[in-house]
């Protein structure tokens, strides 16, 4: 048992002391600890003194098919490909061995999944917010700046603030049916659109929803995920699996062990037939006014609402844990898309969030393969303090439908505040925690190791005067 308290600790304290590259921002790979294919290092990558800020390290893509090779935590060379410039994204093939990922899925079925399909309203709840907030829904919603809402950007902006899926056309019956449109122009100003925030305007619309899918077989107003998933605490678990996949995090990404170590549990999703995940963001914009959730504890206080912070994604990390027989592919609408902005992707006239109808037309489509991992960012590097960024727009991606079998995956973010001062913090009450954990399970295993020898002779001794007053003890 105590042997398997130090394998427990081995995430802890291996590289602690790591650095990430000290120069370059985002393009800093070809400084990074690669090794040729014999296992030769290429380089050295420099050590910051204690002084300076830790940066952070991003691969160059540098173009299509380009491989860089990094020695895993066992020194096995893994090959990264890359499939995508902007954002950088990159194939590893075989970065779980089959038994690799059997245990993380029998994990997965040990812990318990539970499903994850989301039952969307049409609107939030926005009827207790202030005029500046909806002002604030309604700006990031008028993506022409026109202080009107036509219906392509009132079904964009939907999707985006429910998670359902309507059509123009459905936005224009919608408008029609409920009289949200006064003046019959098709489009919403902000008068006609702070109405439709109203409790009892929410209660209709969202009764109109529920009346068209019950009424019209055509009518779409999907969730975008159909799943079910748990999560895997690698610090706890004491797993060999999962703290040997943490080592290995750690060696491809090139982040100090406290970044990997603290960011969220491996999530593990199984999707079956029918089940999909539409197009999003993995990560939110910069917001200095809001808090990353990971790291909000530090701050001290009590959370208000789950609208009070917001995810703070550096990478992504997603590992395929089994073959797929038909459908769901990772897909990218806009990789390498050198126009991309999100106006004119809210403008588009196919709706590439919805993965059900528009898998194909992704500029990139990763087919799901046993063992394979993908990584991709989603934030760029500062150059100017080499922390963490703006977002790639163009990391959009989601799952496709799956036609036949079923589907595992895990997700292993990678979790930085680019606050970086409350990113140290971050660390170091992480780890006080961890420790506190770790004792307290250690104390928990020394006290069931206790030598029950004495209590035995005890009991022997009571036993053998039980036998003389009673002369029946064999028989019971």
């Amino acid at each position: 048992m105590e042997g398997l308290f130090v394998a427990r600790f081995v995430v802890f304290v291996l590289f602690a002391s790591s650095q990430c590259a000290t120069d370059g921002g985002a393009n800093v790979a070809d400084r990074g600890p690669e090794v040729a294919r014999d296992g030769t290092p290429i380089g050295k990558k420099e050590e910051p003194s204690t002084e300076d800020r830790l940066k952070l390290f991003q691969y160059d893509p540098v173009k299509l098919g380009h491989v860089h090779r990094v020695a895993d935590e066992s020194g096995r060379i893994l090959e990264l490909v890359t499939t995508a410039l902007n954002p950088p994204i990159f194939e590893i093939r075989n970065f779980l061995s089959g038994e690799e990922c059997d245990r993380v899925i029998n994990l997965a079925k040990e812990v318990g999944l539970e499903n994850s399909e989301v039952e969307p309203e049409l609107l939030p709840s926005l009827s207790d917010r202030s005029e500046d907030e909806i002002i604030h829904f309604f700006q990031e919603m008028d993506v022409n700046t026109d202080n009107y809402l036509d219906t392509a950007e009132l079904a964009n902006g939907l999707m985006d603030m429910a998670g359902g899926l309507l059509s123009e056309e459905d936005v224009s019956s919608l408008l029609a049916d409920l009289q949200l449109d006064s003046d019959h122009d098709q489009q919403l100003d902000f008068h006609e659109f702070q109405l439709s925030w109203t409790p009892e305007v929410e209660k209709l619309v969202n009764k109109w929803v529920e009346d068209k899918q019950a009424s019209n077989e055509t009518f779409r107003f999907r969730s975008p995920r159909g799943s079910d998933q748990t999560w895997l605490d690698q610090t706890s678990i004491g797993d060999v699996t999962l703290t040997r996949l943490h080592e290995r995090v750690v060696k491809l990404m090139q982040l100090p062990n406290d970044i990997v170590v603290s960011s969220e549990d491996l999530q593990v999703v199984r999707y079956q037939v029918g089940s999909h995940y539409h197009a999003h963001h993995d990560s939110s914009e910069l917001d200095d006014s809001l808090p990353c959730s990971h790291s909000e504890d530090v701050l001290g206080g009590e959370r208000e609402s789950e609208t009070n912070s917001r995810t703070c994604r550096y990478a992504t990390v997603l590992f395929y844990l089994n073959d797929v027989k038909e459908g769901g592919e990772t897909v990218f609408p806009v990789a390498d898309n050198g126009t991309y902005s999100k106006e004119a992707f809210d403008t588009m006239a196919k709706n590439l969030h919805d993965l059900t109808l528009h898998c194909d037309d992704s500029n990139l489509v990763v087919k799901a393969e046993r063992g394979k991992a993908i990584l991709w960012y989603n934030h760029q590097v500062n150059t100017s303090n080499g922390w963490m960024g703006e977002t790639y727009k163009s990391s959009l991606h989601g799952g496709c439908g799956l036609r036949k079998g079923e589907k595992w995956i895990a997700n292993n973010w990678i979790n930085i505040d680019d606050n970086y001062q409350r990113q140290m913090d971050y660390h170091k009450s992480f780890n006080k925690e961890l420790v506190r954990e770790k004792e307290a399970q250690h104390k928990g295993e020394e006290h069931t190791m206790e030598d029950p020898s004495d209590h035995e002779t005890e009991t022997d001794e009571e036993d053998e005067d039980d036998e003389e007053e009673t002369g029946d003890h064999d028989e019971l």
